[in-house]
């Protein structure tokens, strides 16, 4: 049994509490390279947890050394146009219109969510970087601990785009971070974890593996292109009860009790 766990931006304290916790169960931490090798041969057997990261945020580097003293393989998923201009689109429109109002924005077509990012972003300049620079992408890259992957171009919402730019959106990531780190790109990690038989589809013409966001362990018979992950988030004891399965239970029970005292 595999054990997928997967962050964007913890904190130092919560990211080693797991680590820790994991290492002190004796669970063996896996690379990309391992995983998929033990896919093809269906074998899952063992105390295994594999670890990744989504979007690459410059935050991540910070936990380099955490790696190091507990000998932890990770993948960072890349999306590489903000790793160019040193921000997620999504910071741009909470910046300006507020997280609450963030699904609606997702929800937008895809010509109308792209006229309005351009328009904000004239509107929000003040940013700073949030993501990690070439420069670090590259030289992580030679870390023996560390496998880079793509997360598209752009990070869009994949089922919101036309054929033709989810086509590129997939395999120009791919191309460009193969450039950059001078090595093969075989995995994938869809943004959002917006998924359907098309973006599966488009993903297998290019990568060999494919992450979702659905949480569950890895089992020797998991489809190779919607492997789920645990999300965590370095909240220490919610992520304890999201890697053993537990979280949605009590999720379950906290939203029916709300919408008892709401009725």
């Amino acid at each position: 049994m595999i054990r997928p766990l997967y962050f964007h931006n913890p904190n130092q304290e919560g990211f080693e509490a797991i680590i820790k916790h994991l290492h002190s169960k004796n669970y063996k931490f896996i690379s990309i390279e391992e995983l998929y090798s033990r896919l093809e041969k269906n074998d899952t057997k063992g105390k295994l947890a594999y670890i990744s990261f989504d979007d690459g945020w410059q935050g991540n580097l910070k936990l380099i050394p955490i790696i190091e003293k507990y000998n932890v393989h990770i993948t960072i998923f890349i999306a590489v146009n903000p790793i160019m201009s040193g921000n997620f689109w999504w910071e741009f429109v909470a910046k300006k219109v507020g997280y609450t109002q963030m699904q609606n924005f997702k929800n937008l077509p895809h010509d109308e969510f792209e006229s309005q990012l351009k328009k904000i972003k004239t509107e929000v300049a003040d940013l700073q970087r949030s993501t990690m620079t070439i420069d670090e992408l590259e030289t992580i890259t030679k870390h023996p601990l560390i496998s880079i992957q793509s997360h598209t171009i752009n990070h869009p919402i994949l089922t919101k785009l036309p054929d033709d730019l989810l086509d590129f959106e997939l395999s120009e990531s791919q191309k460009q971070l193969e450039k950059i780190t001078g090595k093969s790109i075989f995995a994938f990690s869809y943004p959002n974890g917006s998924i359907s038989h098309r973006e599966i589809n488009a993903a297998k013409k290019y990568y060999k593996i494919a992450f979702s966001t659905k949480p569950n362990n890895i089992s020797a018979s998991a489809d190779l292109y919607t492997l789920p992950r645990y999300a965590l988030t370095g909240d220490y004891m919610r992520d304890l009860l999201k890697m053993y399965g537990i979280w949605k239970y009590i999720k379950g029970c906290c939203e029916k009790i709300t919408r008892t005292f709401k009725a």
